[in-house]
């Protein structure tokens, strides 16, 4: 049977436990058994710690039983304080009936010169009883705390992937309406270039449905995404003048899948699109010594921001702030123009 990483640690925390002991009863009886060899010392030590390991380990986990509440008929605090007493006095009444009754006799060869429950036997008793279990308090607590902390980090991040992945399916459905009333608009005109973009189109929801799945993707993959989006509202909107400038010093630069999208799409949904005179977008996009530094601008009709421009901000905003806590993202929104600035550091 295959043993958990708890108990390992278990076995670790009571072998240096036993080790520690024996230390100190080799001590003990060096100055109290001057008549027997180092040898002999350290074999007897180990017999008789091994016994008061009879009472100390079971002693621990009782009363950390009893602290966790784990024995469910010590309802109340008063119970389970008597109860820790009640069983603390038992053990140390054992310990003094192995070493009375066993261990000097058997063990050592000697009777012992105090009587089985003398207040020094008892004192003394007492003392590795509490020890024992003070000790290994502090060690389960330890792992208690360790375990919690590891189960906390883990629903954390469980929950972080789940709102990402909600997060990503919010903006697929969309981009994907968008697309599609651009092919229902050039087919109503019948337009020739109405194959090029249903192929373009494939190609992005290959990306979509494939690589957003994934954590990370290249940066070089995302920019070709972005460019084949650009390219269909282009056929669409042929008016906009359209910039897109990148320069990139690490092709193996990861990034989240469609994290950048978003503000194009915006440009052209809220922007450009909407502006009747010189519409223009400009995206520009740099990545140096694991810096990114993105931004874009768009010409703009003066007109109130939409809900769904907001929903669209917030929801880009909130995996920025999950995927890349290292970053900041400026939001400048005038008469006619409007511009976005995002740098991102890559650790």
């Amino acid at each position: 049977m295959k043993l958990t990483q708890k108990t390992k640690y278990r076995i670790y925390f009571w072998l240096a436990y036993f080790l520690f002991e024996i230390h100190a009863s080799v001590v003990y009886l060096h100055e109290s058994f001057k008549q027997f060899s180092w040898q002999k010392t350290v074999h007897l030590s180990a017999i008789s710690e091994c016994t008061f390991l009879i009472t100390e380990i079971p002693a621990s986990y009782i009363v950390l039983s009893i602290i966790d509440g784990k024995i469910k008929i010590l309802k109340n605090k008063a119970l389970r304080v008597f109860a820790a007493i009640v069983t603390v006095i038992f053990f140390v009444s054992l310990y003094r009936v192995l070493s009375h009754d066993l261990i000097f006799p058997f063990c050592y060869s000697f009777p012992e010169e105090t009587t089985r429950f003398s207040l020094a036997g008892i004192f003394v008793a007492m003392m590795n009883i509490v020890f024992a279990i003070a000790i290994a308090l502090g060690f389960e607590k330890f792992i208690q705390q360790n375990e919690t902390q590891k189960r906390l980090m883990e629903i954390s991040k469980e929950k972080t992937d789940t709102e990402l992945k909600l997060l990503k399916t919010q903006i697929n459905p969309h981009f994907l309406f968008n697309t599609l009333n651009n092919i229902y608009g050039l087919s109503l005109k019948k337009s020739d270039e109405t194959p090029t973009i249903i192929l373009k189109l494939a190609k992005i929801m290959r990306y979509n449905i494939f690589d957003s799945a994934k954590n990370k993707v290249y940066l070089q993959q995302e920019l070709e995404n972005i460019q084949d989006f650009i390219d269909i509202q282009k056929i669409r909107y042929k008016l906009i003048k359209v910039e897109f400038n990148d320069s990139i010093d690490d092709q193996l630069q990861e990034i989240s899948p469609l994290i950048l999208l978003q503000f194009v799409e915006n440009a052209f949904k809220h922007g450009a699109s909407e502006s009747r005179f010189n519409s223009f977008i400009t995206i520009n996009l740099e990545l140096k010594n694991k810096v990114l530094i993105y931004s874009i601008e768009n010409s703009k009709e003066e007109h109130p921001e939409t809900e769904s421009t907001k929903i669209g901000l917030k929801n880009i905003k909130r995996q920025l702030d999950l995927l890349y806590p290292k970053h900041s993202l400026e939001i400048n929104d005038s008469n006619n123009l409007y511009s976005v600035s995002l740098k991102i550091l890559f650790d």
